[in-house]
């Protein structure tokens, strides 16, 4: 028994050593968690979302998206209304424009400066635009007008405009008010016009103003101006007493009765 022991234990180390031999070792190489990010409405432009979503219904779109949107709302403009649907993501944004009525269909989409743009003109809407990506996306592109008329937080933009729907470029102005679109003039006459009812408004509230501290002007110069009395002769204890008195009555003029029976 011991002899079988003995041998037993001499054989341990020889059998260790050959599954340590026989062991078959796998090394893995690179980043096992990366793995190819799914493709998003980011990865595409307004061209290439409008080919993924024609036909497409809002409930549709909004349920394929990765993320809720930032707004949901109705824009109206030439006699229609529209569902707007905007996502926003820093500085990028991607707008989707469906019908209003049942079903809500796909129409248009969004994804720079010149997308809005395209789509405000083709669907007579303003879907909304922020300055910053208006003055990034065409930069020394445009210029801006009537900066000595415009309130304070007012700027209104001239742009040699064309896209794939207008061929031609003409000149288009675009007015942003607190920092977002608010309206677009077609005409050189249509702006000129709004800046001229800018002009009379100003001068009218200027010469409101001038008029308003010349009143109060001279409600100070009256309120100013003091009234000085004294005695000449007579007059109560509390005058006698507190009053100045007139110290040569007679350089005084005073007025004569004249009889009425002359």
């Amino acid at each position: 028994m011991k002899t079988f022991l003995l041998a037993a234990l001499l054989l341990l180390p020889a059998v260790a050593q050959t599954w340590a031999q026989d062991e078959i070792i796998i090394e893995m190489t690179g980043d096992a968690s990366a793995a190819p990010a799914a493709t998003t409405m980011w990865d595409y432009s307004a061209v290439q979302l409008t080919r993924r979503l024609r036909g497409k219904t809002r409930e549709q779109v909004l349920y394929d998206a990765p993320v809720v949107s930032d707004k949901d709302r109705i824009v109206r403009g030439a006699g229609k209304e529209y569902a707007l649907v905007e996502y926003y993501s820093g500085r990028d944004f991607r707008k989707f424009l469906f019908k209003a009525e049942s079903p809500q269909t796909f129409v248009a989409a969004a994804a720079n400066a010149a997308d809005v743009l395209a789509v405000n003109k083709k669907y007579g809407v303003n879907i909304g635009l922020p300055r910053r990506a208006f003055e990034d996306f065409y930069g020394e592109q445009i210029s801006a007008e009537g900066t000595d008329i415009l309130p304070e937080g007012t700027l209104l933009y001239k742009l040699l405009y064309r896209d794939i729907n207008t061929p031609t470029p003409f000149n288009r102005w675009f007015l942003f008010e607190k920092d977002d679109l608010t309206r677009t003039f077609e005409t050189e006459a249509d702006k000129n016009a709004y800046l001229d009812t800018l002009k009379k408004q100003n001068e009218e509230s200027a010469e409101a103003q001038r008029q308003a501290q010349e009143a109060a002007a001279a409600r100070t110069q009256k309120q100013n101006r003091t009234v000085r009395k004294a005695l000449i002769s007579g007059g109560t204890a509390w005058d006698q007493a507190n009053l100045p008195r007139v110290v040569n009555p007679r350089l005084i003029p005073t007025p004569t009765l004249k009889d009425s029976s002359d």
